[in-house]
C-alpha cells in the first residue's frame, strides 16, 4: 500500500513539483493550498506524513503544526517543515511548534526522500 503524503503549501509550483516527484516514487499525494484546508485534510485523509510550508497567508505553518500536534486525531503524524526560511530562529520556532524536521528550500531530492523514509519507517500505527 502506498504511503500517503499531505503537502500544505500556498505555492502551486511547489505542490506540482513535489507531487510529480513523490508520485514517481510510488507515494500517494494529497495537497492543500492553505493551513485551514490542510488541517481538514490531515484529519480526513490520515496521511503518513505532512510536508508543511511556513510562510502562508492566514494561518502560518507554525500555527498549523501546533494544531496538528495538539489534536489527538493527528498528533502522531510526522510533520516536516519545508520552507525558504533558513534562519536559526525559524528552525527553533518550527521545533517548538512540534515539527519533527525542517528542510530549507531549495531542497535536493535525496535529502527530502531520506527524511520522508526516516519518519515513515519510525511511525507506528
Amino acid at each position: 500500500m502506498a504511503k500517503k503524503i499531505l503537502i500544505i503549501d500556498d505555492e502551486p509550483d511547489v505542490i506540482d513539483t513535489l507531487t510529480f516527484m513523490l508520485k514517481a516514487r510510488n507515494f500517494e499525494v494529497v495537497s492543500a493550498p492553505d493551513g485551514l484546508s490542510g488541517l481538514s485534510l490531515a484529519k480526513a485523509d490520515k496521511p503518513d506524513l505532512i510536508l508543511l510550508d511556513i510562510m502562508m497567508p492566514g494561518m502560518d505553518g507554525y500555527e498549523v503544526c501546533s494544531k496538528i500536534k495538539t489534536d489527538n486525531a493527528t498528533k502522531h503524524i510526522p510533520v516536516i517543515m519545508l520552507t525558504a526560511k533558513g534562519e536559526g530562529e525559524a528552525v527553533t520556532k518550527a521545533h517548538r511548534s512540534g515539527a519533527n524536521d525542517y528542510i530549507v528550500k531549495p531542497f535536493n531530492l535525496p535529502t527530502l526522500l531520506g527524511r520522508l523514509n526516516k519518519y515513515i519507517k519510525q511511525q507506528k500505527r
